[in-house]
């Protein structure tokens, strides 16, 4: 049977219910269409499961581990079952590759996803990851195509499949460097260019100065210019470190009787996201998934640090007594605090990740 066709039988498969069922009905196979003797007929011992391992403290055991010649370990595999997070499991892998004996390539994978990473490589485990195919989702062209560059016993032993690892995890990197710097021009642009129209920008002043004088034959004046430029500025238009109380949305009606003089949260805006709240506990699902759009597992990482007790996150509902998940699938929050608690929580959230205050707007009823 071809990888493809491996491939096809397994996407249409009864998912397994456990990791040594997930070995058998779907590593082993795609092992085997692959190249390697996952059967031992010839004596050769390449593919070894409970593979001693030596680790940050001690030694380990990893799920499979694959052999070159001489027998030295140019590959592991650490197998899941389907049902659990593989994000939770992502730095187990790397404490196995603490021995330079350990493989170049390591791979994650409950079967239905696997995780490529080049485990020497600096930066966080996201950082080193250089493929990610899901076997129900992706094209079976391709995910066959990215097994047979990365784990095939022909590419992996020669070699080949570390060159072709570290090609694609610097394109990879270069393709996340580029969204990055286009969000940052997208989250900067408005204020930069409401500071060239308030200053005003000297090189903008004089393209208006020589464009009007090829027109009128006479130039206006810097303070003629500048004038004209803040006029041009939108009423409701503020600079990024000035927060706006008055957005230009529709009210929004709501249920029971505020308080005399009480303001009503009706819609926030964050990095130029406008989103419509009814709930306090709808701001921090909408900081959430702005947040995580930018910096995905990193986000809980760092943020489940400071949020105990009554504002939690988690992509474990297990964690939590009571939870709602939020626009992120597989990520839950819980919170019992009120508005100004649950604002002050998302500036805290927001600065923890290096933004200012002023990336997020609190919009509210009038």
């Amino acid at each position: 049977m071809t990888l493809s066709e491996t491939l096809e039988r397994i996407s249409k498969m009864d998912v397994p219910t456990g990791e040594r069922s997930t070995i058998r009905q779907i590593i082993l196979p795609v092992l085997s269409a692959l190249g390697w003797d996952v059967d031992n007929s010839n004596g050769t011992h390449e593919v070894r499961d409970e593979y001693q391992v030596s680790r940050l403290k001690g030694s380990g055991k990893v799920d499979i581990a694959l052999m070159g010649e001489r027998c030295q370990c140019v590959c592991l595999v650490e197998a899941k079952s389907p049902s659990v997070n593989l994000d939770d499991h992502v730095m187990q892998l790397f404490k196995y590759d603490a021995s330079n004996a350990s493989g170049t390539i390591c791979v994650l994978t409950d079967g239905l996803e696997w995780r490529f990473y080049l485990p020497r490589e600096k930066g966080n485990t996201e950082e080193r990851q250089f493929a990610r195919l899901r076997l129900q989702e992706d094209p079976v062209d391709q995910i066959a195509d990215d097994l047979e560059r990365f784990l095939s016993r022909l590419t992996v032993v020669s070699g080949e499949a570390e060159q072709n690892a570290v090609k694609a995890l610097k394109q990879r990197r270069e393709e996340s460097e580029r969204l990055r710097r286009e969000r940052d021009i997208a989250r900067r642009l408005p204020d930069i260019w409401r500071k060239m129209l308030t200053e005003p920008d000297k090189g903008l002043v004089v393209r208006i100065q020589s464009r009007v004088h090829a027109e009128l034959e006479f130039s206006p004046s810097v303070d003629q210019i500048a004038e004209f430029l803040a006029a041009t500025i939108a009423p409701n238009s503020t600079d990024s470190n000035t927060k706006t109380d008055k957005p230009t949305r529709p009210n929004v009606k709501r249920t029971g009787k505020p308080r005399v003089g009480q303001r009503i949260m009706i819609g926030a805006t964050l990095f130029g996201t406008y989103r419509s709240l009814g709930k306090a506990i709808e701001l921090l699902d909408f900081v959430t998934v702005q947040l995580y759009e930018r910096h995905g597992q990193d986000l809980l990482d760092k943020v489940a640090q400071i949020s105990v007790g009554a504002v939690q996150i988690s992509s474990d509902p297990g964690d939590m007594n009571r939870r709602r998940e939020t626009g992120v699938p597989g990520i839950f929050i819980y919170s019992n605090l009120g508005v100004e608690r649950i604002k002050a929580r998302s500036y805290e959230w927001l600065a923890l990740l290096g933004y200012p205050d002023s990336d997020l707007q609190i919009h509210y009823s009038d």
